[in-house]
């Protein structure tokens, strides 16, 4: 058992559904926390319905009450092994993505009444955006019903994870005063690189034929069909408004996946110009750019005069005065990121886990809808079919070559099985030799392929809802990319990131002085994060989703 404090974990930030506890002991000498060396560095990611039916359960409490709130908690390491979020990282995902991106999550039970702690702390610091606070809420009906079993209950499980917007020293560099040089962290959520070809998509919906789904969804956002959490702004009569007009993108994800460091630099730049929910960047790990979020008066020269004592190569542009102190670091931010993320494996391979989307969300709904018919008409026997699958790795699979039938087909990488189901074999293949013009052959390969999905087996049908609930999972990852400027000229060693350590490259600028070019080392590392499986129970509300495109076709 471990005694942890709730007052040495602060909100830090938050997604749909979890919120982020940072550990940041409340007195370095006098922390509370008598496993420090096992949480420093980290963050706790919890599920807002769990802290707020805590808090619901446990919050109202008199003043005695509350003071043994704030006393220290016993909190207990689940089993690694019984989280299916850990199953599903570790033989699933990190295999295809690479081990060196991805740290498997460690699971941590929680007192409920730790997690009221938690909870009202997180509400009383004002930190929480407007448009996040009614995910915070819970009915008064659940309330009820659930408090007389959640106050006997073995607690909130959890999730422990490195806080990513650090950087372990290299072993290269073991006496580098961390301290003295600025730690930059770029979080980014890269969306779905490609455009679909599925013949299953819609007649309906085939706008999705010509441009990526983000671009589709941006304009869907500016004309007011959809809404996303990070905008909406909740009054107390529960009505959304927005706070200001919505802005589309310009970023385009098939420049960031596409190789080409240009376009990767080009990408990073527009995702800057409007930020919305896709980009944030952390200076010693506080945020200083974000959506409605720019640094204090004077915080970016700062950060560039340390950055240029460290990194000259960028002192030239720093003394533009035509360009604001922001404008230069976001720029010379992006630079080393694009530097980075193009001699990295990463985008490439999470390009490939994504491409195994090979029905789209319309045909995800028609294969859906077979397998609950062969599940006797039960979404919940389907759902729980799928959810387990998800976890069932064929691990032999790689020892084996290839079907001919799967060679050069998107499918190839995939970690799951190929059943013996000669529908889906004919299914794959006509999906192969589809062209999405024109209108007549669109027709009918779309006709001939939805009668395929009427006659696939059960397996076939698992088959191609696990890969695209995989490619699903993985267009909504997040990546960081977390680097220092080291400034030793002495080193001419670059190498790749490792399982162990994070990278090292020297970055180039030419300047327009006539000294020689200088070299400083970057030291980064590039992280994924968010990768739980998504559950087979979102395919029951997906036909409305995809029905929105329909105003763009």
């Amino acid at each position: 058992m471990n005694q942890w404090s709730p007052s040495d974990w602060l909100y830090h930030a938050e997604g749909g559904k979890h919120a982020i506890f940072r550990y940041r002991p409340s007195a370095a000498e006098n922390s509370n926390c008598l496993a420090e060396e096992h949480i420093a560095g980290h963050v706790l990611r919890i599920p807002k319905h769990d802290l707020a039916l805590s808090y619901a359960v446990f919050g109202n409490t008199s003043a005695d009450d509350n003071a043994a709130l704030a006393t220290d908690h016993e909190v207990s390491y689940a089993l690694e092994q019984d989280t299916k979020s850990y199953l599903f990282q570790r033989d699933v995902v990190q295999p295809l993505l690479g081990q060196r991106y991805l740290d498997l999550p460690r699971s941590v039970v929680l007192p409920p009444v730790f997690c009221a702690q938690l909870y009202q702390q997180a509400i009383a610091s004002g930190d929480i955006p407007s448009s996040r606070l009614q995910s915070w809420r819970i009915e008064g009906s659940e309330i009820k019903s659930t408090s007389n079993n959640y106050a006997t209950s073995k607690g909130v499980k959890a999730t422990l994870l490195r806080d990513h917007t650090t950087l372990i020293k290299h072993p290269r560099f073991p006496d580098q005063p961390m301290a003295k040089h600025n730690v930059i962290s770029v979080e980014i959520k890269p969306k779905a690189g490609y455009i679909t070809s599925s013949p299953l998509v819609s007649p309906k919906n085939r706008c999705k034929y010509n441009r990526t789904r983000y671009s589709l969804q941006q304009q869907l956002m500016h004309l007011g069909h959809v809404q996303k959490g990070w905008r909406a702004k909740i009054d107390q009569y529960a009505e959304i408004q927005n706070s200001k007009p919505f802005t589309p993108s310009n970023y385009s994800p098939l420049d960031l996946f596409s190789g080409n460091i240009s376009q990767i630099q080009t990408a990073l730049t527009d995702l800057s110009n409007h930020m919305q929910n896709n980009f944030r960047v952390f200076s010693n790990e506080t945020q200083i750019f974000g959506e409605d979020i720019s640094p204090l008066e004077g915080e970016s020269k700062d950060i560039l005069d340390t950055l240029v004592r460290q990194c000259r190569s960028i002192a030239s542009n720093k003394h533009d005065e035509n360009r604001s102190a922001d404008t230069i670091l976001l720029d010379f931010i992006c630079s080393v990121v694009s530097k980075v993320l193009h001699r990295e494996e990463l985008l490439r391979n999470l390009l490939s886990m994504q491409l195994l989307d090979v029905i789209d969300g319309d045909g995800a709904i028609r294969v859906y809808e077979r397998l609950v018919y062969l599940c006797d008409g039960s979404n919940s026997k389907a759902e729980e079919l799928l959810d387990e699958a998800m976890l069932f790795v064929d691990k032999e699979l790689t020892e084996q070559p290839k079907p001919p039938r799967l060679r050069g087909n998107n499918l190839a990488i995939s970690p799951y099985a190929l059943p013996n189901c000669s529908i889906l074999h004919n299914l794959i293949e006509e999906m192969d030799s589809f062209q999405s013009h024109p209108e007549n052959v669109m027709n009918s390969s779309n006709e001939v392929c939805i009668q395929l999905v009427d006659q696939l087996s059960q397996e076939g049908c698992v088959y191609l809802l696990q890969n695209w609930l995989l490619s699903l999972a993985m267009c909504d990852v997040s990546f960081f990319v977390t680097f220092q400027c080291l400034a030793d000229d002495q080193c001419t060693v670059e190498e790749c990131q490792s399982i162990h350590d994070g990278g090292m490259m020297h970055y180039d600028v030419e300047t327009e002085e006539e000294a020689p070019r200088t070299r400083p080392m970057i030291h980064y590392e590039v992280k994924v994060v968010d990768c739980d499986a998504k559950p087979a129970k979102k395919l029951r509300s997906r036909t409305k989703v995809e029905d929105v495109f329909q105003f763009l076709t």
